[in-house]
């Protein structure tokens, strides 16, 4: 799916929000964050939420779908937005939700790299259409890692540019299509071009600085065909769930169709099964009692800046055990300050769960003991299909194996 060149995202985003905005039967909660969900006896009644302008709500449903997105930002490189901290994943962990295969974690070989700026997708169109990476040196090094070069699957792109970064000590690698016609790269990457030139450079006549950053969250909340959770009442879809379509290693554009499919799915069924029966069910404000007034001695900025760092560095593209044990015993260091400490400031609750998040990734890809997609163990080179072609599941802070 294309939509004016490389701009398919806006113009959904732009759809959905006019789309949204004219619906009469949907109210816009702005400049609110989702806390928790109200669960009781394995049944979702809501969720508890802060808005600015009165704090916290309690917001009563009688079916409750979690659609919050992806948790790239807990990787210090990555494609996702600001808001994308896990907190939907980490929401249903506390819950008692089930989560699987929270290890595999796609990154995307070509971000855009201009220190201190984020960081810009580089489609892999642009390498579909003849794009050529090259190292400091300008050489082109793909074909020496893979037979198919620049159109290798993801996984191995980013190893190898990964690899290149390290092998010539330098920040990054670059992406050539200087060869490929202006015309072409006007009408086929329009936004491409334009993000590049904000930043100086003209890639009709430049190469273009790329890195590998995180992408895509694979695993997520277990879901069945019509995005049902394993608690009632509760439904989720998009990239915070999992519903095993991409195996180990997502393939481009699949996501947005398993968004619209189980999007769709979700809602229907949600619809369906809360029938036509009228309930009060409007918002809430509440006064917590017994509210604990403990506030971390630790900068949160300063965790928060640590944690993705710790994360790109011993749980991204490539890992081994030491790192794995190194991330695990410093998150569960910082969680020990901040997790049961109560803030009232949506960078605190983000810490929070990012610190969630970042230690179910951890301890997922440590049990997994093979190579298999887009989890990649140094220590574990081969894929092992007799005793790791199956699922881990976390469900209560137990670690679970199915097949």
């Amino acid at each position: 799916m294309r939509a004016r060149g490389d701009s398919t995202g806006k113009e959904i985003e732009e759809t959905l929000i006019s789309t949204v905005k004219n619906h009469s039967h949907i109210r816009v909660f702005e400049h609110t964050f989702a806390l928790d969900l109200l669960v009781s006896n394995n049944t979702c009644n809501g969720i508890i939420a802060w808005r600015s302008c009165e704090g916290k709500i309690l917001i009563w449903a009688k079916r409750t779908i979690l659609a919050s997105g992806g948790c790239g930002q807990v990787y210090r490189e990555t494609t996702n937005p600001e808001i994308a901290t896990g907190d939907g994943i980490a929401m249903a962990y506390r819950a008692g939700v089930k989560l699987q295969d929270l290890e595999f974690v796609q990154f995307h070989p070509t971000t855009l790299y201009v220190a201190g700026a984020e960081r810009i997708l580089i489609s892999e169109t642009v390498r579909g259409e003849g794009g050529i990476l090259k190292n400091k040196y300008g050489e082109m090094f793909m074909p020496k890692y893979h037979p198919n070069a620049e159109l290798a699957p993801r996984d191995i792109v980013s190893r190898s540019i990964l690899r290149e970064i390290h092998k010539t000590d330098y920040t990054h690698v670059y992406l050539d299509v200087r060869h490929i016609s202006k015309e072409k790269l006007s009408n086929r990457f329009p936004k491409i071009k334009k993000s590049c030139a904000s930043f100086g450079i003209d890639i009709t006549k430049q190469l273009i600085p790329v890195h590998p950053s995180a992408h895509y969250m694979i695993g997520g909340i277990k879901v069945d065909k019509n995005g049902r959770t394993s608690v009632k009442n509760l439904y989720a879809c998009g990239e915070v769930s999992c519903t095993g379509l991409h195996g180990a290693n997502r393939l481009g554009s699949n996501s947005l169709l398993e968004g619209l499919v189980f999007g769709y799915r979700a809602g229907n069924m949600a619809g369906k099964e809360s029938g036509k029966k009228k309930k009060d069910l409007s918002p809430r404000s509440f006064k917590e009692t017994a509210k604990s007034h403990l506030y971390s001695e630790l900068d949160l900025e300063d965790v928060k800046n640590s944690l993705k760092s710790l994360m790109w560095r011993s749980v991204g593209i490539e890992r081994d055990g030491k790192c794995l044990k190194e991330a695990i015993e410093n998150i569960k260091h910082w969680s020990k300050y901040i997790i049961s400490n109560e803030f009232s400031s949506p960078l605190g609750w983000e810490v929070q769960n990012m610190l969630i998040v970042s230690i179910l990734i951890s301890s997922s890809a440590s049990r997994r003991c093979e190579s298999r997609g887009v989890h990649y163990r140094l220590d574990y080179l081969d894929t092992d299909d007799k005793h790791w072609k199956k699922h881990i599941i976390v469900h209560n802070g137990k670690y679970d194996f199915v097949r």
